[in-house]
Parts: C-alpha cells; structure tokens; sequence
C-alpha cells in the first residue's frame, strides 16, 4: 500500500496566528511526511493569518473562497483538491504528535479493510505551541471505541470518531456524499453515511494528537447550537439509525446541557463527559 497521505486543514478569520503556526508546525514535522498539504480559507484572513501562511507559503496547498461558508463546504471543497487517497485532517489550533501519521499510516497497511481510522486525544487548555507544553497541560481524554462493532452501536448516542484526528479514505467518503453542510456536525453526519455504505471504521487506543478545548464549554452552549443539536438527532431518526424514544431522550439531554449556564455546563462536561 502507498504511503503518501494528503493533509486536509481549515481556517477562518477569527482563528489565533499563533495557534495556526504551532499547528501546521506539527504535522510539516512528522517522522512520515505528508505528499501535500491543502488549507482551505474559509472566507477572507486577517493581515496576522495571512502573514502564516505566507511563511509557509511553499509547503501548503491554499484553497481560497470568497466567504466564510462554515466547515462542512470548506472540507468538501478542500477535498477536491487532495490527490492522495488518504486524507489526514488537521484542525487549526492543535498540536498533532510527530509519530501520528505514521502510525495511522502503518494501521491501516496491516488492516487494508479500514477505511476511517481516528485515535485518542487529548485535551488541553492554555497557550501551548508545541507538544511538550501541551503535554503539561493536560486536562483530560477522549477515549473512543476501537473496533468497528463496537462503533456502530456508540455512534448511535455519541460521536464515535474524533475528528481532529481522523484519516479517511477519500472514494469512500464522497461515495457516501462527503462532507455536507450540516452546522456543528459535519463530521458526525459523514460518519453516519459512511456506515451506513458499509465503511469500517477503527480508532487507536493510542494518544496522537493535543486538542486544545479553551472555553469549548462556552462554544457549545446557546440557542444556535441547540437547534443544531435538534437539527442532527432529526436527521439521524430519519435515516433509521435510531428509534423515535431514543431521539427525544437524547435530544432532550443534550439540549438541556446546552442550554444551562455556562459553569454549570463546564462542571458536567468535567465531572461526567471527559476522561481525566
């Protein structure tokens, strides 16, 4: 199997400079080297952005759009322009391991059956730009269920992908539609037709990759994620994934955490959601 792998990455205008630098710094230093890196700018960059990607002007793929149009058409028009049959995804403010892509790389050429491959992460809070300060700030973990069986059933009330560091096969994601406008779950939506086209799907149980979450409790809260919270568990009953009493009950939990106070909905997320 071939080793060359795309890098899929995003930015918008109102992303940290910094965190940009720091996070395309990691995956440029990988001990497997990725063929091409494309990053799409959703919609116009500041002077500061701008002023990053002009350092790394020679080693990026930059796919410009007019407007911001959100993640979901960012993606699927950067997909278009990778030309490897993996697609690494990189999100703008973490800090990718230098062995991540390796050992995905490495996985999938002893499992050819894969064709959606994540692994742990874990989530820090603070300013870190490099994996050693990350690694200092660590709150917790997100764990996902490795084998596929087991990520059928759990993609059934959470997320069974962590997208920041997911690697995909590209036919098979655009046989199954690609990346879709679907706000706030644009991956989760692609996971869930992709299952349901017969994809197979593993996680490593390994760490390989640093998320930042700075104030991600804040960022999931309010009336707009709330109806896009509806707007997905809808969608999901619809495609029979779930059965109308798990759609409401989960509907109902979600919206509620929500749409709690802000503390109130950081302590859940500490106490119950992460694992420290």
């Amino acid at each position: 199997m071939d080793k060359d792998y795309s890098v899929l990455m995003s930015v918008y205008q109102k992303e940290c400079p910094k965190y940009l630098e720091a996070a395309i710094n990691s995956i440029i230093n990988q001990t497997l080297k990725a063929k091409e890196i494309v990053l799409v700018c959703d919609g116009p960059l500041t002077n500061e952005l701008e002023k990053v990607l002009e350092k790394f002007s020679q080693r990026l793929i930059l796919v410009r759009l007019e407007k911001n149009g959100g993640l979901g058409k960012a993606l699927a028009e950067g997909m278009r322009y990778c030309r490897c049959e993996w697609i690494v995804r990189m999100d703008s403010d973490d800090i990718a391991l230098p062995n991540r892509c390796e050992k995905q790389i490495l996985y999938v050429r002893h499992h050819p059956e894969i064709d959606v491959l994540s692994g742990t992460v874990a989530e820090f809070e603070g300013d870190a730009l490099t994996v050693e300060d990350a690694r200092q700030q660590i709150v917790s973990f997100k764990y996902v269920p490795e084998n596929n069986s087991s990520i059928a059933e759990y993609i059934k009330f959470r997320n069974p992908i962590n997208h920041p560091c997911v690697m995909l096969r590209k036919s098979k994601a655009l046989r199954a539609g690609g990346y879709q406008q679907c706000h706030m779950f644009e991956d989760y939506d692609l996971w869930v037709r992709m299952l349901k086209n017969k994809c197979i799907f593993a996680n490593l149980p390994d760490t390989i990759l640093y998320m930042r979450t700075n104030n991600m409790h804040i960022r999931r809260g309010g009336i707009a994620y709330a109806k896009a919270i509806l707007c997905f568990w809808k969608r999901m009953y619809k495609q029979n994934m779930i059965g109308l009493p798990q759609c409401i009950l989960v509907t109902f939990f979600r919206i509620t955490i929500c749409l709690c106070p802000n503390q109130i909905r950081k302590m859940i997320y500490d106490k119950r959601l992460r694992n420290h």
